[in-house]
C-alpha cells in the first residue's frame, strides 16, 4: 500500500505517460496536444523530483530519479516494485 505523496505522484506521472503515448498512437488525440500533455507531465514530474528531473523525455521508464541512481549502482533493473 502506497502512503508516499511522491510516490502516489510519480505512479500518476507514469499512468499519464502511458496514457498519452496510448491516445496520440490511436488517434484520439493529435500531436499538439500530445506534446502539450507530455510538457504538463515534464512540470509535475520536475516539481515532484526536482529541477533535474527530464521525464518523460529522458529514456527513464519510472520517474523517480534517485532510484535510477541506486539501480544502477546495484546493476539491477529500473522501474516500479510491486509486492504481492
Amino acid at each position: 500500500m502506497m502512503k508516499d505523496p511522491k510516490q502516489i505522484a510519480r505512479v500518476a506521472l507514469q499512468s499519464a505517460r502511458v496514457n498519452v503515448e496510448v491516445y496520440e498512437v490511436c488517434g484520439l488525440i493529435d500531436a499538439p496536444a500530445a506534446t502539450g500533455l507530455r510538457y504538463k507531465i515534464a512540470v509535475q514530474a520536475g516539481d515532484v523530483n526536482g529541477d533535474a528531473c527530464r521525464f518523460p523525455s529522458c529514456a527513464c521508464p519510472w520517474p523517480d530519479c534517485s532510484r535510477q541512481a541506486e539501480a544502477a549502482a546495484d546493476g539491477q533493473p529500473s522501474g516500479p516494485t510491486f509486492s504481492t
